[in-house]
């Protein structure tokens, strides 16, 4: 089906002596006016497995997601179930989704609605019914005081019951121990599933939803005026599930049902009562709490209209109907970022009327990329490269969250198939974000979404025949790597490719219009789809990420901060697990510090250790100027913890840790003053492990990258970090009884970090907290050098020849902090070299990926 062709608009811009001279030519088409389908936004399905039946013209118009209600016992009955399981059932139950491009949001649940309540037992001839109590074996069923209110879903319990709690159930002693070997199976199952687009936690409660039983006193219960302890709230499963969710899913975003719960974790919301007065404080208002959490987190839910005030609707179409329903539900949208709605199983989308109110709506939510213009040479000579620049803008509410790869690429001229192709290295489409703060009365963001510019130099392979192709822009599912995601602009090929003009290779063109009749309308495409290993046995590399522990001085020098983001990088790759941070830094602004900065890479629950009476307490040249500072009205860092907050000594949450890791596993970091290590191998027997600290890193800790001392002839004077805490350092060179892995104050010091990436390589660098830390450390421009970053880097990527090694010997420290090393066969420790120009800039670039998180 083509499209109705509307006026398509293109400049051409010849003999100008600008960037856009007579070999380029620049193009700009119109915006699709329509809404349409695209993954992960919009309209979110759901269908009751072997109830409702899924519709003929299924995928409808919009969604690209359908939500999957996961029984417990369904995928884990048994203890001892392995990971297979899981997996098995949810092929069973997303079968074919690759096949039309939908995604997944799985929710695990228990109890779909309590008997106390109404609820009724799972029908024995529909093995998938979600109706019922889905409690696995092991776990006791339910004894509760509730009684069922005649006539009403409603509750209550007699007075000689009045602080009598339930027995069995989410209250069985063995539950907190079964809910986090769950969740880790869940997470080695779903958190690479290219299904998944995000996870709903569910879990606890009805439906999966968080409440009777509660995670928090809150808000009040449902059935009680006040709060029964193990009747009404289940007390430390709020941390268990969030703990346990964390470790659990790296790459996924998880989503939780209430905003004023998990404030310790950086999750998204599912808010399940969208529009209803009824909810607006507990809902709406404890949403907008949450600041700038949707640039990072999705926020979503649906619109359930069988109840509150919108029970006088009797079906969605009704409810969007009501131009004042609608334009409510529009400013929650618009005002919270909403990403996706459900509530439209039995909706009608044949229904004219109704398409148009829908397609409102779905034009707002999630992501809407559109591009201005484009720009492109008309012919690439042999050895010559295509240089590209377009801009985009994000006109809908909320970011797309994965970094999905963009691709340029060149199609046949007749049949519209790819010839070649090349993914774009320096974009992330997850940094393109729409507007904020939403006027209701002038119908737009009062903070203009921010317009994006790309430009980039390709190399063409040399194998493409001569001849006139059409330049193409896609954005690519990882999973098969075909194009999915597609741009709101009406120049659009069946299969995904949005084509720009025609472009000669080692041949000269006259004209690079393309023909409109040639477009496809990007709403009827049902074409698209994204590819998974039949039948799905799981991801491919199930390598476990490495334990990484990391000790830092932030506020002495800015290296730490650029270290601390090549871990954040790590692990958002996959690669490692921070499992916590000690600060080696006895000043209080460092907490502060480092918690914002924690939570602005989504770790607001990582652990915090403290060097109590330690080392260098002065405030340092950045900490209380980058937590000051204020851009555009906001703060830049968002702390929550402080010297007030009690944080554990840094040892003792370093036997913490290690006493909850395999044996050998730790990979140890640490880039200050070494007060908190000392500490530890001084450390004796306690709560959390039976062992005397030196004893208990020998067993954890794999290895120890340490960057203190200078080696080699080139200079002579005491290191920095070895002298802030000398007695400590030369505790920790002598005692230390695993490998060290020391990185030289000479080898930073010939890899300086580039003042050019703080500027361009990070989104909306100008109150990036790392770039304005960095400005502010120094007078710019000026190039840092990189000692701390050497020593993760190696510590992450030992196998990468990113460095030399000495041979094997032994660190002693002097009297005054002299390192000195002595070669020994069976020496326990070795320092990091480098040579030669080459590798020099190599290595460099290696960090500065890291740092900045581009793809290698």
């Amino acid at each position: 089906m083509k499209s109705i062709i509307r006026n398509i608009s293109f400049l051409l811009l010849f003999g100008s002596i600008t960037a856009c001279g007579e070999k380029n030519v620049t193009v700009s088409y119109q915006e699709y006016p329509n809404a349409f389908r695209n993954p992960m936004k919009g309209f979110r399905e759901f269908f009751a497995p072997g109830i409702d039946r899924m519709r003929e013209e299924y995928p409808y118009p919009y969604g690209s997601m359908t939500k999957e209600y996961m029984q417990w016992n369904m995928i884990e009955d048994d203890p001892n179930d392995g990971v297979d399981k899981i997996i098995a059932y949810s092929n069973h139950r997303w079968k074919g989704v690759e096949d039309i491009n939908v995604k997944v949001i799985p929710r695990v649940f228990l109890v779909w609605l309590e008997p106390w309540h109404g609820g009724k037992p799972k029908n024995p001839n529909n093995p998938d019914d979600l109706v019922g109590w889905h409690w696995p074996k092991g776990i006791t069923q339910e004894k509760s005081p509730y009684k069922q209110r005649p006539n009403s879903v409603a509750a209550y319990v007699e007075e000689k019951d009045k602080n009598t709690p339930i027995i069995g159930g989410y209250f069985d002693p063995s539950f907190p121990e079964r809910v986090e070997k769950l969740v880790e199976k869940l997470g080695q199952a779903w958190d690479n599933d290219p299904r998944v687009a995000y996870v709903e936690m569910g879990i606890i409660g009805e439906w999966g939803e968080h409440h009777d039983p509660d995670l928090s006193t809150y808000w009040a219960p449902h059935d009680e005026p006040d709060h029964v302890v193990n009747r009404t709230w289940i007390p430390g499963m709020e941390k268990i599930l969030g703990d346990a969710f964390a470790k659990a899913f790296k790459n996924k975003k998880v989503m939780v049902r209430y905003a004023y719960e998990f404030k310790d974790y950086e999750f998204g919301i599912y808010w399940d009562s969208w529009s209803q007065p009824q909810e607006v404080v507990r809902g709406y208002e404890e949403m907008k709490k949450l600041g700038d959490r949707w640039k990072t987190q999705p926020i979503g839910g649906e619109i359930t209209w069988n109840w509150g005030d919108l029970a006088r609707f009797k079906s969605f179409e009704e409810v969007v109907a009501d131009k004042d329903t609608r334009e409510y539900v529009m400013e929650q949208i618009r005002n919270l970022h909403c990403n996706h709605l459900g509530g439209i199983t039995w909706a009608d989308f044949n229904d004219p009327k109704f398409q148009k109110n829908a397609e409102i709506l779905q034009k707002a939510m999630g992501y809407r990329f559109v591009i201005n213009e484009f720009t492109y040479p008309k012919e690439i000579k042999e050895q010559e490269s295509l240089s590209i620049s377009f801009s985009v803008v994000n006109t809908g509410s909320s970011p797309f969250y994965y970094n999905w790869p963009v691709e340029i690429a060149l199609l046949d001229p007749v049949n519209h198939q790819k010839v070649w192709g090349k993914v774009l290295e320096d974009v992330n489409i997850s940094e393109w974000m729409p507007g904020d703060n939403w006027s209701v009365n002038e119908n737009k963001y009062q903070t203009a979404p921010e317009i994006y510019h790309v430009q980039e130099n390709i190399p063409i392979d040399a194998s493409i025949a001569k001849g006139k192709y059409i330049l193409a822009l896609t954005v690519l599912d990882p999973a098969g790597m075909q194009p999915s995601l597609r741009f709101a602009n009406e120049n659009y090929f069946e299969g995904g490719y949005h084509p720009m003009g025609y472009i000669g290779i080692n041949e000269p063109i006259d004209d690079t219009r393309l023909d409109p009749n040639s477009f496809f309308d990007i709403q009827s495409d049902k074409s698209l789809k994204y590819q998974i290993k039949q039948p799905y046995t799981g991801p491919k590399d199930t390598k476990a990420p490495i334990p990484v522990i990391f000790d830092t001085d932030v506020g002495n020098d800015i290296d730490d901060v650029l270290a601390m983001q090549m871990l954040f990088n790590y692990e958002k790759a996959g690669e490692i697990d921070l499992l916590g941070i000690t600060i080696s830094k006895s000043n209080p602004y460092s907490i502060e510090y480092i918690d914002g900065y924690c939570r602005l890479n989504g770790k607001g629950n990582i652990p915090l250790g403290y060097a109590y009476n330690g080392a260098t307490p002065e405030d340092g040249g950045y900490l209380r100027q980058t937590l000051d500072t204020i851009i555009e009205g906001n703060k830049i860092l968002h702390p929550q913890r402080n010297i007030k907050s009690n944080l554990p000594e840094g040892y003792k949450l370093l036997r913490k840790l290690l006493a909850s890791q395999q044996d050998s596993s730790v990979i140890f970091i640490a880039v200050g003053p070494e007060t908190n290590l000392a500490r530890l191998l001084k450390s004796e027997a306690d709560e959390y492990s039976e062992l005397d600290g030196k004893s208990l890193v020998a067993q954890k800790v794999k290895m120890l990258s340490v960057m203190g001392g200078l080696y080699g002839n080139e200079f002579d004077f005491p290191e920095w970090n070895l002298i802030q805490d000398l007695d400590a350092a030369q505790t920790v060179f002598k005692e230390w009884p695993t490998t060290v892995v020391a990185s030289g104050w000479e080898l930073g010091n010939k890899l300086l970090y580039p003042h050019q990436s703080i500027l361009n390589d990070f989104p909306e660098s100008y109150k990036h907290p790392l770039c304005v830390s960095y400005k502010i450390y120094d007078k710019m421009p000026y190039n840092r050098q990189t000692w701390d970053l050497t020593s993760v880097l190696y510590a992450i990527e030992p196998m990468a020849n990113h460095f030399g090694l000495s041979p094997q010997g032994t660190i002693t420290l002097d009297s005054i902090g002299h390192s000195l090393f002595t070669p020994s066969e069976n020496g326990k420790h070795r320092y990091l070299t480098i040579q030669g120009e080459k590798n020099i800039q190599t290595t460099l670039g290696a960090i500065v990926r890291q740092v900045t998180g581009k793809d290698k």
